[in-house]
């Protein structure tokens, strides 16, 4: 009988099968072209306890059922994809490109936490802090290991992350400061170098951090970061429009819906809710900087798998978006809406300082640049 391989052992086997499956291209030229002919890679899920192999995660998961519950410790609680070369913890669905790192993030979920109301329990420290928030909102979110309260939820995880799990995705090597968001980690960077890379549109001010910007902008200008009039925002999905008759155009798309889903998926980094756990897994690639989606023509990667079929259509040439009006096609719809906007005559994005109207956010904030009313 053969023995249980080791988690080492196990990577290794998986990687020979990988190189195996690999796509097989066959070249065959003539004198002006090169035809490339690829075999799709099927995606495996490999079990970190066994040498089990899996098609789905599902699958996995329902094996993973079949241990006994004293073996599988800390550092089974997640699997392994090894055709996307991505670790998935099973508490929460994070990803992460290392062992290393889903490990230390595996941790997160030993400690339970139990509500004194209704014996709900909770692994994630800030669901359990929002939890409570659900049944007395005015004794707002409370810190299951201090007595820190606040009436924000993004502060509340932010506290807990800094003041008592200290467990950091990414550490600066300059200064040691860690962190778990992505984008913080490398605009951390910008402290060293001594650059300013985010630059106010309206007065020219710069910020080594975006979220310096868009404060400033909000305060100062009642524009947020991209140039948008932030109080004109939807309530119901949080879209953000230039003015005040857009958003109410807008809100008529929601008349009919009569159920808004709560968003009880919390990411335990940033705080941000979501209504389906595939969301929040999504959502947690943009701390991770995970992208599992990879071009077949260039091997750019990208968070979405809809943003990888945007960008290979610019190698393919795909043009599936036609106007209406004229006939040119477009390999994305959001240039098709801006192109009709030059037949309609629409100009939604309105500037704040001299009310001219704009085709898009980009035309509008290179305006604001020079608009006349800044130096008013």
């Amino acid at each position: 009988m053969k023995g249980i391989l080791n988690y080492d052992e196990l990577l290794e086997a998986a990687a020979k099968r990988n190189s195996r499956r690999r796509s097989i291209i066959n070249y065959n030229e003539s004198d002006d072209e090169q035809k490339v002919k690829k075999t799709r890679q099927k995606r495996v899920w490999t079990c970190t306890k066994c040498p089990g192999a899996f098609n789905t995660s599902r699958k996995l998961r329902e094996h993973r059922k079949t241990h006994r519950k004293e073996d599988i410790d800390t550092q089974y609680n997640y699997m392994y994809d090894e055709t996307r070369n991505i670790f998935s913890c099973y508490g929460c669905d994070v990803e992460t490109n290392t062992k290393e790192e889903i490990e230390k993030h595996v941790l997160l979920h030993e400690e339970k936490f139990t509500c004194d109301v209704c014996n709900e329990t909770f692994v994630k420290p800030y669901e359990y802090s929002s939890h409570l928030y659900s049944h007395d909102q005015t004794k707002g979110f409370r810190c299951p290991y201090c007595k820190y309260v606040t009436s924000r939820r993004t502060a509340i995880v932010i506290h807990i992350n800094t003041f008592h799990l200290r467990k950091f995705i990414y550490t600066c090597e300059l200064c040691g400061k860690g962190f778990n968001d992505c984008v913080l980690y490398k605009e951390h960077g910008n402290i060293h170098e001594g650059v300013r890379p985010f630059k106010c549109v309206v007065c020219g001010k710069d910020f080594p951090f975006s979220s310096y910007l868009n404060s400033h902008q909000i305060r100062n200008h009642k524009v947020t970061i991209d140039g948008t009039v932030g109080a004109n925002q939807c309530l119901i999905c949080s879209k953000n429009f230039s003015r005040k008759s857009v958003l109410e155009n807008h809100m008529k798309r929601h008349e009919n819906i009569k159920v808004v889903h709560e968003k009880k998926h919390l990411c335990d980094i940033c705080g941000k809710g979501f209504a389906q756990t595939e969301k929040l897994r999504i959502h947690y690639r943009v701390h991770t900087g995970v992208k599992p989606y990879t071009c077949s023509y260039c091997a750019k990667s990208f968070t979405k798998r809809d943003y990888l079929v945007m960008h290979e259509r610019v190698h393919s040439g795909e043009r599936p978006y036609s106007c209406e009006h004229c006939g040119k096609r477009f390999n994305q719809s959001a240039p098709l809406r801006l192109h009709i906007r030059s037949h309609t005559g629409e100009r939604p994005y309105v500037c704040h300082l001299c009310n001219n109207g704009y085709i898009s956010r980009g035309v509008l904030n290179l305006h604001l640049k020079n608009c006349p009313g800044t130096s008013a």
